[in-house]
Parts: structure tokens; sequence; C-alpha cells
């Protein structure tokens, strides 16, 4: 697993919560959720479950 995708995107989110406590990270955390889904393989069934939608 190459872990360089999350560490990037995990320190954009602390950069920006540096700046502004208040800012805006859901796309970026949004992108390391569908990276993990990804990573073990989740079908949209378990994503559902995963994200309280079922």
């Amino acid at each position: 697993m190459n872990q360089q995708p999350f560490i990037t995107l995990v320190d954009q989110i602390l950069t920006a919560k540096k700046q502004d406590p208040n800012a805006d990270t859901s796309a970026l955390e949004k992108q390391i959720d569908e990276m993990v889904y990804a990573l073990y393989g989740l079908t949209p069934e378990e994503i559902a479950i995963v994200e309280g939608e079922r």
C-alpha cells in the first residue's frame, strides 16, 4: 500500500485547520474515506453501512 496519498491529504487537512480551525475539510476527508473503502474493497452496500445510511 502506498501511504503517500494519505499523508498528502492529512497534511492538507492539518494545514487548513492550522490556518483556520473552522475550515471546511470535508472534501479532503471524503477523499480519504474513499481511499480506505477501495483499500478494503468495500462494496457500495458496505460503504452505506459504514456511513450510517442503512
